[in-house]
């Protein structure tokens, strides 16, 4: 069969049977087997006795999806989520059932559902790699559905287990925990719940569905490493007047001095004035404090997610790291635009970072021009810089070359997915170039952390 037409199979397929898990119990599911078995086999009922069992199968499942046709609760469902949570890091979240209705709930089935990403069969192709390997099963490499199960988990972001809520007392409100352990970063989206209630012959399910929308954002995995050396000088900081009062020397008042055209008019010292009859303006020290920038570099083919997810990974371990406290971290994230983002005491913590790197996408363009420019008017300003990239080339090569000739401390992280241990940490000049493993993250930045 083509793959595209198996492709677009897969859905139904998946739907079929979540349905079936769903709204049949275990023995349920056993009866269905045996209805589909005895009718197959009772094709010739002058041969087999096979369809008398079809025949019971049939009366018994039928029976029980009629009775549970008239269930209808009267309940309110919500959801309490955390206001972040982290990949891979198990959470959890609450959810408030309250039972309007005037008699007890009970044996009912909470099912949370998240919402499905589309996935395209191209994204299909593009995004088997994060999950596909050499080893995979024959059924994986000729079907490809087991692989496409695993990529849509991976595209809603988390695997919600079902649960059994306790009885549930009339005109009460009951709390419920749900754990959670996101598989990604990003927007995670829930869409609706569902309760589900077996019937008196515990064969299937009723169901009851309520449409109700929320998000939560899954910040990046970050990894517990040594604080990366980054040299500490206070540059001076044109026009940054706004900027050093939060950090910094502040705007302080040094001396008094004649007024010259152009000084503004909220500097001038009104008293001074009315005691030697000439303007006179206030004279300020100028603004120094010590400030860095972190460069993501998210120019990268689309086949390369499994090094853009690193990339991030790598970002976010640095943001969420120890540095000084005074000290200004600018945040470029390289894509289709260039984002800055200034962290720092008074500017805003990490989480602002963080949560920008949750949200950044993969851009397949290969222009990095306007990250280059972003990074040359910054270079007088900034102590340190550290570059995180997915590839080198010429052009990153050049802005490398560029800081050197400016003398400006510059760390190079760049990710590959060789598994050989890679080379130690290489200084050359003010630069000093670093590679981390995509599969030892951890690893390999506690080596870079240690070099002085």
């Amino acid at each position: 069969m083509p793959p595209r037409l198996l492709f677009r199979l897969f859905p139904l397929a998946a739907a079929g049977s979540r349905a079936i898990e769903q709204r049949f119990s275990s023995a349920g599911r056993l009866l269905l087997g045996l209805l589909v078995a005895g009718a197959i086999l009772g094709v010739d009922i002058g041969e087999t006795l096979g369809y008398e069992l079809a025949i019971l199968a049939f009366a018994l499942l039928t029976t029980s999806i009629l009775c549970s046709l008239r269930w209808r609760p009267q309940v309110t469902l919500r959801r309490v989520l955390p206001p972040l949570v982290t990949a891979g890091v198990p959470a959890h979240y609450w959810i408030e059932i309250s039972n309007h209705g005037t008699r007890a709930e009970r044996d009912i089935i909470l099912v949370d559902e998240l919402g499905n990403p589309p996935l395209s069969h191209n994204d299909y192709r593009h995004l088997r790699d994060l999950t596909m390997n050499t080893r995979a099963n024959w059924f994986d490499r000729a079907v490809g559905f087991p692989r496409w199960v695993a990529l849509r988990r991976l595209r809603r972001g988390a695997e919600l287990a079902p649960i059994t809520l306790p009885v549930l007392p009339a005109g009460t409100t009951t709390r419920v925990r749900m754990p959670l352990t996101t598989l990604r970063r990003g927007r995670i989206e829930f869409v609706a719940m569902r309760l589900l209630r077996p019937d008196a012959l515990g064969l299937f399910r009723a169901r009851y569905t309520r449409r109700v929308s929320d998000a939560l954002l899954a910040l990046p995995r970050r990894h517990a490493v040594a604080a990366i050396c980054r040299q500490s000088a206070r540059r001076y900081q044109p026009g940054g007047i706004s900027l050093a009062l939060a950090v910094g020397d502040s705007q302080e008042f040094a001396a008094l001095r004649d007024y010259r055209p152009g000084d503004p008019r909220r500097h001038i010292h009104w008293r001074s004035f009315a005691k030697v009859g000439r303007l006179v303006v206030k004279q300020y020290q100028d603004e120094y404090f010590d400030r860095h920038a972190l460069v993501v570099d998210c120019q990268l083919p689309a086949t390369a997610a499994a090094t853009f997810e690193a990339v991030i990974e790598v970002a976010a371990s640095i943001v969420g790291g120890r540095r000084p406290r005074d000290s200004i971290l600018d945040l470029l994230i390289a894509g289709t635009t260039v984002l800055p983002l200034s962290t720092g005491r008074g500017l805003g913590d990490g989480v602002r970072a963080l949560v920008c790197l949750a949200e950044a996408r993969l851009s397949d363009t290969d222009d990095f021009g306007p990250l280059a420019a972003q990074v040359h008017a910054r270079v007088r300003q900034l102590a340190s810089l550290i570059l995180v990239l997915g590839r080198w080339d010429d052009a990153r090569a050049a802005l490398v070359a560029e800081l050197s000739r400016n003398a400006v401390p510059c760390i190079s992280v760049l990710l590959t997915h060789a598994s050989a241990a890679p080379p130690p940490p290489r200084r050359t000049g003010s630069h000093l170039a670093c590679v981390v493993r995509v599969a030892a993250i951890a690893t390999d930045l506690a080596l870079i952390g240690s070099v002085r």
